[in-house]
């Protein structure tokens, strides 16, 4: 082999080692380049053009002189995933997951503690018994609201023959109104109406979601319709309430309640992060770790005083949809307090006469039989007389 053709071979095996050497790193690099290109057109453009962009790229590898003459290419990528993304060009799903990839939500849309004016509704009434605090004795001592469903006609109907005959009709001391919202049961509830009188409906969708409409509306309707009341009770109508039991509650704790709000109450709350939950919160609704405390909806008792305030400052006061919470947020902004009382949420007993009992106030989720077998029971121990 003369000396021409060495060279040759020598050239041409140099040359096969240095292509198996760039052509792996080429196609390596290319190829990370891709990753990097796609997953920005991703987050720009959303996945339909993803596969548009990813068609027209490939389109570029035909050929394996295409990919040896890819290095200019590859320079032009790197410059676009070093430049900044504008955040105005990126959907804003987009945008909330990097720069809230430990929370998930926008700062910018979670709910603040307090507004002006945010939550200024002023609630119309499809139907509303404005008198019923004005008819015959207007001493009236009591109110008590009772948020129900739409559906739940034979509650209420249990609850007036059962622990409300104390308030004799409307026409003593205890006055009391039902509260709901609107649904596809209302024209059947202006029937019932019709017959009982003592109910109040609202113009927003009845819901869970919106207990707090209602009890703020109950609140509103109080202060408008009812302000020669002393004291309001909040309750719900799947509860026993004993009413003389409650009186006495009452007049032991007068003073207290012209600044607090009494009843089943805890000193401080967690949010439940569950979606599944009934008392789900999200982040965005309520974006701190605890809530301030609060007495639980199904029956807390305060002042005239208390509620006037708290249709005040709820104007100020970002909606949430718990209710009880909601009626907590108020309370802290006012800078009054959460008073336990005994008695309240008491747990089911198979003596009726307990129910009766000066020690018990509140019963939750009491069946209507259950109900009306508590009523109808005698019993030595329970004083029947309000003070």
């Amino acid at each position: 082999m003369n000396s021409n053709t060495r060279r040759v071979v020598s050239g041409l095996l140099a040359a096969i080692v240095l292509l198996g050497f760039l052509l792996p790193m080429s196609l390596y690099t290319n190829l990370k380049s891709m990753k990097i290109y796609l997953t920005t057109i991703k987050l720009i453009h959303g996945v339909d053009n993803v596969i548009n962009e990813t068609t027209h790229f490939l389109n570029s590898f035909d050929s394996s002189a295409n990919l040896l003459k890819s290095h200019h290419q590859h320079s032009i990528i790197q410059d676009v995933t070093r430049a900044p993304i504008k955040k105005a060009e990126m959907p804003v799903t987009v945008m909330d997951t990097l720069n809230n990839s430990q929370i998930g939500v926008s700062k910018s849309k979670e709910r603040p503690l307090k507004c002006d004016g945010c939550f200024s509704k002023i609630f119309k009434f499809e139907i509303n018994n404005a008198d019923i605090c004005k008819t015959e004795n207007a001493n009236v001592k009591l109110l008590i609201l009772i948020t129900s469903s739409p559906q739940n006609s034979l509650a209420r109907t249990a609850i007036r023959e059962t622990w409300l005959k104390h308030a004799k009709m409307n026409k003593e001391k205890i006055r009391y109104i039902f509260l709901l919202g609107e649904s596809p049961e209302t024209e059947e509830i202006k029937k019932e109406n019709s017959i009982t009188k003592d109910i109040v409906l609202g113009n927003f969708k009845d819901s869970y979601s919106n207990l707090t409409l209602k009890t703020i509306m109950g609140f509103q309707w109080t202060v408008t319709h009812c302000n020669n009341t002393k004291f309001v009770m909040k309750t719900d109508d799947d509860m026993y309430v004993n009413i003389p039991g409650l009186f006495q509650v009452i007049k032991k704790n007068d003073h207290v309640l012209q600044t607090a709000v009494g009843g089943y109450c805890f000193k401080i709350g967690q949010p439940h992060r569950d979606r599944k939950s009934k008392w789900y919160a999200s982040l965005r609704s309520y974006p701190q770790k605890t809530y301030p405390g609060f007495c639980s909806g199904t029956g807390y008792v305060t002042s005239l005083n208390v509620v006037t305030q708290i249709v005040k400052i709820s104007k100020h006061v970002p909606f949430f949809h718990l209710e009880d919470v909601y009626i907590s947020l108020c309370i802290q902004q006012l800078g009054l307090r959460l008073y336990p009382l005994e008695g309240f949420m008491e747990q089911h007993n198979s003596d009726p006469c307990l129910y009766k009992d000066k020690k018990l106030i509140t019963a939750h989720k009491v069946p209507l039989r259950w109900m009306r077998h508590i009523w109808q029971t005698p019993c030595l121990k329970g004083d029947t007389k309000l003070d």
